[in-house]
């Protein structure tokens, strides 16, 4: 992560009371063993800050990721579902889901007015952008 420092102070002015544990790296692997692989950028923040608010969005921690990850699959592929692929790492505000897509991009699926919506070009960029 170049920005790892940068990312890592802003993180810190967030009120602890807001914000998700750390993951170890025997949570990261747990999870990928039911899951799969988790993005490289988003496996750095769940290590070095856990999750928590990102601007008015909510980044999971490891301890909700599953949970995400569920809803999002029960929810997908049928009529009315959700549409999006890639990694699940939140929601927004109005429940839509936050992904991060194969080529790295971080976009929202929003139910209330359709359609993906490119939210940054990486999930790195997104935090310093949010942070």
């Amino acid at each position: 992560m170049k920005n790892a420092k940068k990312i890592i102070d802003a993180w810190m002015n967030i009120p602890a009371s807001v914000k998700e544990r750390k993951a170890s790296e025997n949570d990261l692997d747990r999870f990928e063993s039911n899951y799969g692989a988790i993005p490289e950028e988003f496996r750095w923040f769940l290590l070095n800050c856990g999750g928590g608010p990102i601007g008015s969005d909510l980044i999971d921690g490891i301890d909700e990721l599953a949970d995400s990850h569920i809803k999002f699959q029960e929810e997908s592929g049928s009529e009315g579902g959700w549409k999006s692929k890639g990694f699940v790492i939140g929601w927004d505000g109005a429940g839509n889901p936050i992904l991060i897509e194969e080529n790295g991009k971080v976009v929202v699926e929003d139910h209330n007015f359709g359609g993906i919506h490119e939210l940054s070009s990486s999930f790195e960029v997104l935090l310093i952008e949010k942070l």
